[in-house]
């Protein structure tokens, strides 16, 4: 690999040639802070200040593609374009014309050229920024348009904040005259501080050595996430067959729409191809994946790694669709029958905030969507898990010591690699018995059912214990549905008549309507509100029913029950 480095300064570089945002680079991200602190290192009253590295390749002459560096020479670019602007403003378009060469600038066959080219923030950059005459066009308002709009918005306020100012009344006179000299005087000072800016400028032979110094870069520090590595990986090996459209990036980007359109943040896109590596291929750690995937990719011919890369990008995408459906359930559309099933144990597992299970769950809803599975088997294996995290996590609280993801990636890849509706039983069988074989005895559960608690005060458990009292209640009333969105918990002993630390315990709680519980029930006595359940054909349990008065003996003894049915009939495997 040769590798050239000299010192430059920025008018130097720009005048070499063209430089292009690479398609494995990410998109302009500078935040206001970046952006408020690189104009003030520019700003600065130091000659030729150094800015640190840009590392570029040479495709042909005079084309580079850049490897680092690609948001400073934006963030660059932003600045030239605002001062070009102002020289336009002021009157003086000879200078204008000065500044924008470093803009755009006629290629070889004469023809104008922007001199930095980036594909992701198009047409927004070309035609709203660079352009020697701002256009007036639609762009799509994704990250990148709207942080390069709002860095040089920035920019501009930054700038007009240096121009001395000058009042309307000066406009005909020569003081007039001498307040635009100072104007256009602090513009060329702001522009050649730009431009001597220093770079340490490293040129790299090829592409291919371009990746390579690229990954070495970024993994070295804390920039690159594991999607941006893959991403780069994968599209150095998928090259694209025609200049104008990069299919495979185009499907990267694709992958990530998915996300952002359902407000996912970056991490879930690292825990995506985490867990789908999970779902399919062998067991690693989250900060391990990347080396595994370039392990896997490069261990072939060129080729075959060319064919592995394809492959693995086309799961990706297809794979996002159903890891979207997990983790963002009230954003998918299901089927009325999906909505009652699959909706309702993916909800039940985001509020118990538990992620053990996500690569058996995947590979389970891709399965299920691909017919290796009816929507029957699927029902029942994700209520079994269901169940098992309600007791093992939601209310027992139990460390796995490392012991069951691993234990759900196992039956995952088995059942991603087979379509044998025998061994898919018999995968299916298995995990059931090991999660059998993980539960916590009775004992446990009952002492740490026993203390949810819910008071007005005391929320923290409010949501599992109106998971449980959905539950214990059943789907209808009288052959009803029941609207649980409507319903809220209720205290048959009053918070105003009890004892908080009594009032609070689960077996004091029911579920009722709101109109009910606020206009009917009240604050009344535990008798007479159990009479109004009794005429309006509330399903009341035994307990219930049998009282003649309710203490903390009948509360504790309805709490007990309650953790029984809840162990070894509702929630049982």
């Amino acid at each position: 690999m040769k590798i050239e480095a000299n010192d430059k300064e920025v008018q130097d570089i720009f005048a070499l040639g063209y430089f292009k945002i690479p398609r494995f680079q990410r998109p302009y991200s500078w935040t206001d802070e970046e952006v408020t602190n690189f104009w003030e290192d520019v700003i600065r009253d130091y000659e030729h200040y150094f800015i640190g590295s840009m590392v570029v390749y040479q495709t042909e002459k005079p084309y580079y593609g850049i490897v680092d560096g690609q948001q400073r020479l934006t963030t660059i670019t932003l600045m030239l374009a605002a001062i070009r602007n102002a020289f336009l403003e002021y009157g003086d378009e000879n200078l204008a014309r000065g500044v924008h060469q470093y803009i755009e600038k006629a290629n070889i066959d004469n023809i104008n050229e922007y001199v930095l080219n980036s594909e992701t923030s198009f047409p927004y950059l070309q035609g709203y920024i660079q352009s020697f005459n701002k256009a007036e066009i639609k762009y799509n308002a994704g990250n990148e348009e709207q942080n390069l709009k709002s860095a040089f918005e920035l920019i501009n306020k930054k700038l007009y904040a240096m121009i001395p100012k000058f009042d309307a009344k000066e406009s005909c006179n020569d003081l007039f005259t001498e307040r635009t000299h100072q104007i256009l005087e602090t513009l060329k000072s702001l522009r050649k501080k730009v431009l001597s800016l220093k770079l340490v400028f490293i040129q790299l032979d090829n592409e291919d050595d371009a990746y390579l110094i690229f990954e070495t870069l970024n993994t070295r520090g804390k920039d690159l996430t594991t999607p941006d590595l893959v991403k780069n990986l994968l599209l150095q090996k998928l090259r694209s067959s025609n200049v104008t459209l990069d299919t495979y990036k185009v499907i990267w980007n694709g992958i990530l729409e998915k996300f952002d359109n359902n407000g996912l943040e970056q991490t879930v896109v690292e825990s995506f191809l985490y867990h789908h590596w999970l779902s399919k291929y062998w067991d690693t750690t989250q900060k391990q994946l990347f080396g595994e995937i370039k392990k896997h990719i490069d261990s072939s011919t060129r080729n075959d790694s060319e064919i592995k890369s394809s492959l693995l990008l086309y799961e990706f995408q297809k794979n996002s669709d159903y890891y979207v459906s997990i983790v963002s359930p009230d954003n998918h559309q299901w089927s009325p029958e999906e909505k009652n099933s699959i909706y309702q144990s993916l909800k039940a597992l985001r509020l118990f905030n538990v992620k053990q299970q996500t690569s058996m769950i995947l590979s389970l809803i891709r399965a299920y969507r691909e017919r290796k599975i009816t929507l029957r088997i699927l029902r029942q294996i994700l209520w079994k898990i269901e169940c098992f995290h309600f007791i093992f996590n939601s209310i027992t609280s139990q460390r796995s010591s490392g012991s069951i993801a691993p234990l759900y990636s196992k039956y995952a890849q088995g059942l991603s690699n087979t379509d044998n509706p025998d061994k898919i039983q018999s995968i299916i069988s298995d995990l059931v018995r090991k999660l059998k074989e993980k539960l916590p005895s009775f004992e446990e559960f009952e002492v740490n059912f026993m203390d949810l608690f819910y008071t007005r005060n005391k929320q923290r458990d409010k949501k599992v214990i109106q998971y449980v009292l959905e539950k214990l209640m059943g789907e209808t009333i009288n052959g009803l549905p029941i609207d649980y969105n409507s319903a809220s918990i209720e205290h048959l002993l009053s918070e105003s008549k009890g004892d908080e630390a009594i009032v609070g315990k689960i077996g004091n709680l029911i579920l009722v309507d709101k109109k009910t519980n606020g206009e009917e029930l009240k604050d009344f006595e535990f008798i007479k509100k159990i009479k109004i359940l009794r005429d309006k054909n509330y399903p009341i349990d035994e307990h219930l029913l049998n009282a003649t008065q309710w203490t903390d003996n009948e509360i504790e003894a309805r709490g007990k029950s309650m953790a029984y049915k809840a162990y070894y009939e509702i929630w049982s495997l």
